[in-house]
């Protein structure tokens, strides 16, 4: 049986694949609940093609809408989203991913494919649970 290691395995085995997403049109507000409703700090802005526009974070809501006291029922998440975005590929190795995030001081990397589409999310979480039993 052959040791895993950060250096051979590839995200698309440990990265959360059903990721909740928005909409580049979506409100703050909508953005809010979804993060409310399914327990996640973080919450990719994608177009109706799949591509990965954006990030919001919940420091994104705190530091652009909540602190300034912005109207945040009518604030659209184009706006506030995190846009210059560190992303990898389903076949980067954890080693890859872990370098980036340290180097970054990241907490979350989105993952796409060659048309720059979402397929899942790299958390410190994820990467916290590496080792475990996995497929």
């Amino acid at each position: 049986m052959k040791k895993l290691t950060t250096a051979n395995v590839k995200v698309n085995q440990v990265m959360t694949k059903d990721v909740i997403t928005v909409s580049l049109d979506s409100t703050v507000e909508k953005v809010v609940n979804k993060m409310v409703d399914y327990d996640v700090e973080c919450v990719p802005v994608i177009d109706v093609e799949g591509v990965l526009h954006g990030l919001v974070t919940f420091r994104d809501i705190v530091m652009k809408v909540v602190y300034p006291l912005t109207k945040t029922r009518e604030s659209r998440v184009e706006k506030i989203m995190s846009k210059s975005l560190v992303t990898c590929n389903p076949n980067s190795t954890l080693l890859d991913v872990v370098k980036i995030m340290k180097n970054r001081h990241l907490r979350r990397i989105p993952v796409v494919d060659a048309k720059n589409r979402l397929v899942g999310l790299v958390t410190d979480f994820d990467l916290a649970l590496f080792g475990w039993d996995f497929e």
